[in-house]
């Protein structure tokens, strides 16, 4: 059990929603798609901008609490959530921005590739997602997913330029070629479960490359050139 003075102390500086077993939509907010995962956290907190990430972090660290992070809710596995635990919900971090003229995207934490197809389509660019439109996209980078703009363009985790990462003692970094570089290796090739994955994705920057007729023909949607993304960029 949390206790209570802790859980006060996380709401005075928490923007978005905290949302506990008694509370009204919870059963709903645990749901992920694989139904067959069936977990029941101590608290769900639903962030609106990276400080808030950060603050779940400290409170976790101080409470000693399991934390799972969630961004499309899509995990077989059911990474995204876990029982007597904290689930950090980045959900509501999916905004996309593309420059049609740099083909690069910036995408937020809890953005799907359906975020994704949809910021990049009008411009008549793509970039190698996940195999489905619900799949949250800063988790494919690690874990080396393909789509059909693979033959073309390489794996997902190819076309990340950079991320901005919240680290498990809390602190807010970026990743890219020129700062960080040993993480943004990490952030491509740590892997979904690997116990090395350095820190939580809270916005990516990826390229976008031109569209494909094969993305077309078994998506129904234009593909993008490649596209970064960033937790706090807007559609």
């Amino acid at each position: 059990m949390i206790p209570s003075n802790s859980l006060k102390q996380l709401k005075q500086r928490f923007n978005g929603r905290l949302i506990g077993p008694h509370d009204a939509g919870y059963d709903k907010a645990r749901l992920v798609w694989n139904g067959m995962i069936d977990r029941k956290p101590a608290l769900i907190a639903q962030c609106r901008e990276v400080q808030d990430v950060v603050s779940c972090i400290v409170f976790a660290r101080e409470n000693d609490l399991r934390v799972a992070v969630r961004g499309g809710g899509h995990s077989v596995a059911g990474h995204g959530t876990c029982d007597h635990g904290l689930v950090i919900d980045l959900s509501a971090l999916r905004g996309v921005h593309v420059d049609p003229q740099t083909g690069v995207g910036q995408c937020g934490g809890g953005a799907t590739w359906a975020d994704v197809d949809g910021a990049t389509q009008p411009f008549g660019l793509a970039t190698p997602g996940g195999r489905s439109v619900g799949y949250g996209n800063r988790r494919l980078d690690a874990g080396w997913r393909a789509r059909h703009l693979r033959n073309l363009y390489g794996l997902s985790c190819d076309n990340l330029l950079a991320a901005e990462v919240v680290t498990a003692d809390g602190r807010v970094v970026q990743a890219s070629e020129q700062q960080n570089h040993d993480l943004l290796w990490g952030l491509r090739a740590a892997g979904v479960t690997s116990v090395s994955s350095p820190g939580w994705t809270t916005a990516c920057t990826r390229w976008v490359p031109p569209s494909c007729s094969s993305r077309c023909f078994t998506t129904g949607r234009a593909p993008a050139r490649r596209c970064a993304s960033t937790g706090t960029s807007t559609a």
